[in-house]
Formats: structure tokens, sequence, C-alpha cells
């Protein structure tokens, strides 16, 4: 395929944004009968062209299944495959070929319930196979975008069920937004990614099988998001098992008494508890697999085939090929590596971090499997809070002399071949290569090691006297101390402590007290958002930012500027105004979501961008340029080039639902 051949570096050159993110069918490379629609390309000029993209749909009379769904619907146990299916099934053209029904589908992390990225399923999906990001039909079969780019009608596959068998309608949106998305008790804050304009969505049912989002503005990120946030918290969720736990629809005797012998206080800690799939596996779900037998919410998941899955192979075999997803809850990072190393791990990239890319392709004959040289984006910083509750930190937070003299005092070439073999690139926190707003140049603020220009810089802000032991004391006269917080995690492409820990070195050798140190990650994050880290030191999103913009933009508990981002978020009733020059970040963010013309769309970006190029609020390190895909060597249809970042979802872009093991 097409996609196995492009160049890592080259990859993902994403048209989105730069020229409107593709919009796409989900069966490229199909080809068409001539009775059957397809795709319409949306238009490069804006987001308001019609986006129909209805995929071809499988003879019923092709249509097959795994030996065991046949079984038990020989005993009377399933409907047959054809009533299971969707009228219009989701014809899922493969990466190489089409394949068999095979085993288990073996994966590792941190809890049983990290198959999460293997399971979601949206409205739409991330697809990548031509070597452009692109935005394509999922659950809904396409989709239309009013002229002025305020409303977008969503068609739903007529036919389609829930892993119970139960119909999969309009309604299940309808009921997650009437009654979940509009109730504060259940949603105290209306979800932001589905605001514009200040102003909340309003979804409105169609017909049984279609449903329109219309927003007060023209949302130009709108099917982005979709497929960022609305994959992982999709709008919609199974009516009919989640009414027995709401008020609206349940006895309330009967709510009351699930309640207390669930040991809960509250209704609606009860219904968060039935609703997510994590803390419940008897809910329906959508999912390629059920994530049902054999677990017991801690060590392990074996998740079988869901019965009712609604895509098919172009033979018409209905998908998944694995026969279960079994996922194994690992200590830490250290033991899931030891079980890929072993050949314990059929298909994953996350955990396969930078770090440990040598390890890995020594031990691929050992293990049988192939490493795959994804593209790694995550770009490791310190994010300089701006809103530092000491008044004389910020005020030396705030100077760009600051940040320029510590940013200089870093030795990043001694870094990259200390930290990553050489094989990363050092730059300060911007888009990457494969982002759409990428620019030759970026990045390269007081990048240059340079010891006396950091000295200068440092004294010039204030900082030009000492103490008995040589460090640097603040204008009121107390030492500067820093503090480089992080977490334990190879997400950096190393391992974060030994990474902030050089930097705290650099800093010390030009007179100011800096210490790295590690801390839980629930707690870090918590004193993050809270505004009570001064530098919390973690890695950015450098890619696809505009779905994830708390990097440049004070929104999102912004870690560089939380305050600011919780004034943002809540319409002044938390946090801090921020002054102008954060203002503008924001308000240009916001202009962009709602700005249909994507040039200006782009310029608006690039000046957001350009702003925080100049002033480097966060600092930079060195991104790594390759981030390991683990696949066992007889898996067929496995993605040879991705992204590995969280924006897409990461090993989510291999479509596990048609990757199959080849027999000997």
């Amino acid at each position: 395929m097409p996609t196995n051949g492009v160049n890592r570096r080259d990859f993902l050159r994403v048209s989105a944004l730069g020229a409107g993110l593709a919009v796409a069918t989900a069966c490229t490379g199909a080809t068409p009968s001539p009775n059957e629609p397809t795709a319409a390309p949306v238009s490069t000029a804006s987001p308001a062209a019609t986006a129909t993209a209805a995929p071809a749909t499988a003879p019923v009379s092709k249509y097959s299944e795994a030996s065991n769904l046949a079984d038990r619907v020989k005993a009377g146990g399933l409907p047959p495959v054809d009533e299971r299916l969707p009228q219009e099934p989701l014809l899922v053209e493969c990466l190489e070929e089409p394949g068999e029904y095979c085993d288990d589908l073996h994966r590792a992390g941190g809890s049983a319930n990290f198959a999460s990225m293997y399971l979601w399923e949206g409205l739409t999906r991330w697809d990548y196979r031509t070597g452009s990001l692109a935005v394509v039909p999922n659950i809904a079969k396409g989709w239309d975008v009013s002229a002025d780019g305020t409303t977008f009608t969503f068609h739903l596959r007529e036919g389609m069920r829930w892993s119970d068998g139960e119909p999969f309608t309009a309604d299940d949106a309808m009921f997650w937004y009437n009654d979940v998305a509009l109730n504060e008790e259940l949603t105290p804050s209306f979800p932001g990614w589905l605001k514009v304009g200040g102003e909340p969505v309003l979804i409105t049912r169609v017909d049984d099988y279609t449903v329109t989002f219309a927003f007060a503005q023209p949302y130009s990120l709108f099917l982005e998001y979709m497929s960022f946030t609305g994959e992982s918290n999709p709008p919609f969720a199974p009516a009919h098992y989640l009414k027995q736990f709401h008020p609206t629809y349940a006895d309330a005797a009967d709510l009351e008494k699930m309640t207390k012998d669930a040991k809960f206080e509250y209704w609606y800690q009860l219904y968060a508890n039935k609703a997510t799939w994590g803390s419940n596996p008897e809910i329906p779900v959508l999912f390629a697999w059920t994530p049902q037998a054999e677990w017991d919410g801690q060590a392990r998941m074996a998740a079988p085939r869901n019965p009712y899955y609604f895509k098919v192979d172009a033979n018409g075999k209905q998908l998944p090929y694995f026969e279960r997803l079994v996922v194994d809850a690992m200590d830490n990072s250290e033991t899931i590596l030891l079980k890929a190393i072993a050949g314990e791990i059929d298909l994953q990239a996350s955990y396969m971090d930078f770090v440990n890319y040598p390890l890995l392709k020594e031990n691929e004959e050992r293990g049988g499997y192939r490493v795959l040289e994804w593209v790694f984006v995550c770009d490791p910083c310190i994010f300089v809070n701006q809103t530092a509750a000491d008044p004389e930190t910020r005020k030396l937070f705030q100077m760009p002399k600051f940040r320029y003299g510590l940013s200089h005092a870093i030795n990043r070439d001694e870094m990259n071949e200390l930290l990553w073999l050489n094989l990363a690139e050092p730059r300060q926190v911007m888009p990457v290569q494969a982002d759409p707003f990428y620019k030759d140049g970026m990045g390269k603020t007081a990048i240059e090691y340079d010891v006396d220009k950091a000295n200068a810089l440092l004294d010039e802000v204030g900082l030009d006297k000492r103490d008995a032991d040589g460090f640097r004391l603040r204008p009121d006269g107390a030492r500067l101390q820093l503090l480089l917080s992080c977490y334990p995690t190879f997400e950096l492409g190393t391992s974060a402590i030994d990474a902030f820990q050089q930097v705290a070195e650099y800093w010390r050798a030009v007179g100011i007290e800096t210490q790295a140190k590690e801390f839980e990650n629930s707690l870090w994050y918590e004193r993050a958002i809270g505004n009570q880290w001064d530098m919390p030191s973690y890695t950015s999103t450098s890619f696809l930012w505009i779905v994830d913009p708390g990097c440049f933009v004070p929104t999102n508990h912004a870690y560089w500027a939380p305050a600011y981002a919780d004034w943002n978020d809540s319409g002044g009733e938390k946090g801090e105004e921020p002054p102008e020059e954060y203002r503008r970040l924001y308000d240009w963010y916001q202009a962009m979501k709602v700005e249909p013309d994507r040039d200006k769309f782009m310029e608006l970006g690039w000046k957001l961008l350009a702003q925080c190029d100049e002033q480097v609020y966060n600092i930079g390190l060195c991104t790594p340029s390759i981030g390991p895909m683990v696949a066992k060597k007889d898996l067929v249809n496995v993605l040879a080039v991705g992204i590995h970042d969280w924006p897409v979802h990461r090993d989510a872009l291999t479509w596990p639902f048609q990757v199959w093991r080849r027999q000997a």
C-alpha cells in the first residue's frame, strides 16, 4: 500500500488546516461499482462544503463470520450475521490484504483498561493510509455541512446495533445530549469542545438515523474535535441501558436502593460508574471487542469480539479478525518492555518509547517481532509558569530575557548525545514537521548553547547579585530557587528525571539553585493545573495542537499559565484575568475555531504561534525522531509509518480491527 512506503520524516504532512483537513471515504482504495456513491471531498477553501462519504455496501450474500459466532447462530443464541450488521456496514479496505479469523491480540499496559485506544469508536475517526491525515466516516456513514459552516448533519447506519443487540439510533445521541450533557449534576460544565462563541451546541433529532449539531457560529475545527475528543468521549450513550440509572426514567425508590446497594451517596455517582466501561463491564458498547469476559478490573482484561460490530472487509467478512483483545496490567514500563522483548506483545506503540529503541531492535529475532519507526512528535519541555503564585517569581518568569537566559544555558547538543543517541533535534516547543502549521525556522529561538549570553541576560533582569555560595539572588534579596517537577515517565524519549536533572545542572552552572524531582503522576497533575508548580516539566503537544492547544494557548489547564487558563475556560468566574499579551493568544484561537476561510484560519494560527515562538513561554529541549511500534512478524495489515502521539490516539492509527495473524 502507498502508506507503507511513505518516508518517516515526510509522513503526515497534514493537508487539513493547511488546505483543509482531508475528508475521505473510509474505504479508500476500493473500486466502487457504477451504482455505488464515491466520496465528495471537502472544499479546501471552506469547511462549509458537503462531506458525504457513504462507504460501499457489501452484498448480503457475501457476509460471513467467525466460526464460533456461526455456531452460536446455529444454536439459536445469535441472529444470523446479515441481521446483526447494519444495512450499510462500513466496508474496510485493508492496509495490505483481507484476512482470516485468528486467535488473540495481546497487549500490556499500566492497567487492564489500557485497551482504550483500541476500543474507542466515534462518529468519525482518523485515517492515515495515504500519508496525510484525514477525517473519515465511522459510526456515521457520512455528513453534510451547511453553507455557513454552523450546522453538521450526521447520517447514521440503519440497523446498527449495540453489543447486546439493541438498536443504535439517533435517540442515543439525544439521550446523551438532553439527559447527560445538559444535566448539571452529571455534567457541571458543558463539554468545551461542543461550544463555540461561548454557546453550547444544539443537537436535534431529524429522524431515527439522522442528527444535527448546530452551533451559534461557524465551527472550523468541529470534525477534528469529533475525531479527537469525540472518539474518546462520544456524544452518544446506550439509552436503553442507562435510563435505569437516571432519575428522569427510573423509579425513585428503585434508584435510591441501587445507589445505596452500590455504596454511593448520590444517584449521579452511580450513573457515572455504570456509564463507564472501565468500571462496568456490563455496559453495551460499539467496540470491536467487548470488555466483559474474564476481567477482574485490575490485572487482566480478555475482551471477546463483538458479534454486532458494524464493519466488514472487502470479502464480506465481519470484523474484527482477532477473537479476543487481551490486555495484561503490569507494574511498570520496564516489565512491559521485558514482555515485548519476550515476544508476548503482538502490537503496541504505547510504552515502546524512544529510549528503548536500541534494545527493542537488538531483540527483534528473539522476540519474533519487527520494530516499525513511527514518527515521534513529543517535545520534552519546561513550562515556565506565567501565573506563578509568588509575585517576585512571576515577575521574573514573565520577562522574556529571563526565559532566554535559561534557554541559552542548556547544552542541547550534549543532551542529544547523552540521552537521545544524536537522533533528536534540538529545538523549542513548536509544531513539528508533520504538523500543517510547521514553518522552516520555527523553534530556533534562543537554542544556542552560550553560557556568556545566558549570564549576561540573567544579570540584565536583576539577578546580578550572588550569595556566598555563588547562587543568584532575586531583586528582593532572596536566593532564586527553581524546582523542575516531573513524574516518572519515558514519554520524553528518555527518563524524565534524567532529562530534567541534566537541565538543573546547566542552570546551577550559571548560578541558579535548581533541583529536579519526581512526584506521583496524579499529584503532579493536580498541582500543575492548580497553579502550585513554578516549573512543571513534562512534554508538549507539537503535532495537531489545534485540538489540544494548551501548550500555546492559555486554555485547557495550560501548565504554563493555569490561572489565566482557568479564567478563560470559566468565562471569568475562576482564575485570573490575563493581561493583553496572553489574552490575545486565547482570542486568536477562538477566532480560528469560527473562521470558515482556511487561508485566514492558517494566518491566525501562524500569528498565534509566532508570538509563542518569540516569547518562549515553554523551554524546549530536543525532539526525538523515532517512536517505536512493535508488531509481531506474523501480523498482517500493520501500518508501517504512523504518528506516535496522543492527539491521533497513537496505536489506534493502525486500525486494529483489520489486523490479523498469518498462520504458518
